[in-house]
């Protein structure tokens, strides 16, 4: 058996041999097959060789390096005369242990051109022969020998020379063999990566005629692949590329902003980068064009700068009856795509609910941008929206930018106070409400956004429109799906669940160890009348944590201005708890005011200072009526 292991074809090749020192068949076809360069780029010398000859004493052998035949060729008698003499067919073995000292031992050992003739040969049998053998070697490694062999004792003052020329054919043509092997392999290489790249690839030469096109290019473009080599790439789309001006001008361009339509009338916003190709010379034979589609560099750039939704509605604290109606709205509002107006003072959580409601939606894997319209100076918000075109205006980025609206596209907008947003910049936002589709400053391109909109203010946005201070016809369409969050002085039942989870969350993130907070300290808490929300309580503990150095927050963590202000309610609210409960208070109170408002909920829910739906909730509690 010989596939033990990895077996050397070479090693002991002459236990393959037959009586005749011949090789296996099996053997012969693995040598053949790992000499396939050598004996291709041979066979046109030989063939040449011998024709060039025209005699018929003459025969052309080829060898591995090992001395083994590869090919023989000559007239039909030569040919048999050799096999007989000098054992020349296929697959024999020609090494110096079997047929003594001959021209292409000597070749093969010196790794010079040898000749040996007539009596020179140390087996008798050859001595009625002359053989002239040159070695062929690729980076100073023999691979074979050619060997010219004639049926004369006498010297042929030409053969050797024929021979050498040969062999040097033979090895300028394998170079060449190698080389063109390598391109070959480079270039599978080189187009698998441009096949599997996102982008658009396309290659032309001086005259525009396009040399390579990647099945991506041709999707945008709306040409076929394989019909488009060779043409000018003016004649395939409908509209002028500026991949020509390259070679008017010879300058490329990176990252410049470009919007086509194809024949098949699909409109593509790319962003594409031309590089001229020159040759040693410095003379331009060419342009690579490599183009992607906007969509996919905004999407890296949200993810880069975070332009996604970190909260859902786990994140929300409260059970009381108004938090848990103006969630399950919430949740109702994320299951559609129609705009989202959130209403509610200044710490409520309006950010939160507005990724909440993205995180829930279909649009949670797309971007959530937000932009804050009372904390943009009014002669930049237009171009934080919309973007700018290059050269709009002094100071802006060269090749303009992409407004929050494009960055937008596939997800969310969060517009957060909308009701300070300028009159002049709310008429370009009727048009994105009504055709989602934006113009940015100093342009003419239109661009097609998918966004769904959430808005959010602390104004009363139906009051400013009766001031003139809001449009209404913006007013109407944002307030499609509307949420009021309630104040936290609104549901004080909660009170104690939102400090318990913003004491586990800050003291997570400072890294300390407080858990509690005293009965006298939550009580505090709880009397105070909140005008900042949730997000003045959580400054309030963020500070009291950083103060305690125990597990427990006390009444000496707490700001002293909250202690005085609220040590008076305290002693208040233990009078009135010896006489009624504080849902006896509350109830009386809400009956008195109704009374006093003779039933009007409007006037009765300004006077108590909640919203109409919390009066609505309450009275139900209480089972009141008007």
């Amino acid at each position: 058996m010989i596939n033990k292991g990895k077996v050397d074809l070479y090693k002991r090749d002459d236990i393959f041999a037959n009586i005749n020192n011949v090789l296996s068949k099996e053997v012969y076809e693995k040598i053949i097959e790992s000499n396939s360069i050598l004996i291709e780029n041979a066979k046109i010398f030989m063939n040449y060789l011998l024709s060039f000859i025209q005699e018929k004493n003459f025969i052309i052998v080829l060898t591995d390096k090992h001395a083994n035949v590869l090919e023989a060729v000559g007239g039909e008698y030569i040919l048999q005369k050799s096999k007989k003499d000098l054992n020349f067919l296929k697959g024999a073995i020609l090494k110096e242990s079997f047929v003594g000292e001959t021209a292409i031992n000597l070749a093969i050992k010196q790794n010079v051109p040898t000749q040996i003739c007539g009596v020179e040969h140390s087996n008798p049998g050859h001595q009625d022969w002359s053989c002239y053998a040159a070695p062929i070697m690729i980076e100073e490694d023999t691979m074979g020998v050619i060997c010219l062999t004639e049926y004369n004792k006498e010297p042929n003052e030409n053969a050797l020379g024929m021979i050498i020329a040969s062999a040097k054919g033979i090895e300028n043509q394998i170079k060449n063999h190698i080389k063109t092997l390598k391109i070959q392999e480079q270039t599978k290489y080189q187009n698998a990566i441009v096949e599997n790249i996102s982008e658009g690839f396309l290659m032309i030469d001086n005259k525009g005629i396009v040399t390579y096109i990647n099945e991506k290019g041709g999707k945008i473009l709306g040409i076929n692949k394989k019909e488009s080599i060779g043409k000018p790439i003016g004649d395939l789309v409908p509209f002028k590329p500026i991949i020509l001006d390259v070679l008017d001008t010879g300058r490329g361009y990176t990252d410049r902003e470009y919007v086509l339509e194809n024949y098949e009338g699909t409109k593509y916003h790319l962003l594409k980068t031309a590089t001229p190709v020159r040759d040693e010379n410095g003379e331009l034979i060419g342009v690579i064009d490599i183009f992607k589609e906007i969509k996919y560099v905004k999407k890296m750039v949200n993810n880069m700068v975070g332009a996604k939704a970190s909260f859902t509605f786990d994140d929300i604290v409260g059970s009381s009856s108004e938090m848990v109606e103006c969630i399950n709205l919430a949740k109702k509002a994320a299951q559609s795509s129609s705009n989202t107006l959130i209403l509610g003072e200044s710490g409520t959580g309006k950010e939160l609910f507005a990724q909440a409601i993205h995180n829930q939606s279909a649009r949670r894997n797309g971007p959530f941008v937000a932009i804050n319209c009372a904390a943009i100076p009014k002669e930049l918000i237009e171009s934080e929206l919309f973007g700018y075109a290059s050269g709009a205006f002094t100071g802006g980025i060269k090749g303009g930018r992409p407004g929050k609206f494009e960055l937008a596209n596939g997800g969310t907008i969060f517009l957060d106070e909308i009701g300070d947003m300028p009159l002049n910049i709310q008429a370009k936002l009727l048009r994105v409400l009504q055709d989602r589709k934006v113009v940015r400053v100093g342009a003419n391109n239109v661009f097609s956004v998918d966004v769904r909109i959430i808005a959010a203010t602390n104004k009363n946005l139906y009051d400013a429109c009766k001031n003139g201070d809001f449009r209404w016809d913006i007013y109407y369409r944002l307030n499609v799906l509307t949420i009021q969050i309630p104040s936290l002085r609104e549901r004080s039942e909660d009170i104690e669940e939102v400090t318990m989870h913003l004491i586990r969350k800050i003291s997570k993130r400072l890294e300390k160890t407080t858990k509690e907070i005293s009965n006298e300290a939550l009580n505090l808490l709880k009397v105070n009348c909140w005008k900042g929300n949730v997000r003045e309580l959580e400054n309030v503990l963020e500070r009291a944590i950083n103060m305690c150095e125990e597990e427990k927050i006390d009444l000496k963590h707490l700001p002293q201005q909250l202690t005085n202000e609220n040590n008076k309610k305290i002693e208040e609210n233990r009078g009135f708890q010896e006489i009624m409960s504080l849902e006896e208070m509350e109830r009386e109170l809400i009956e008195k005011v109704l009374m006093h408002c003779e039933g009007n909920i409007s006037k009765a829910s300004k006077l108590l200072n909640v919203s109409r739906n919390t009066l609505y909730n309450k009275m139900g509690k209480y089972k009141l009526s008007v």
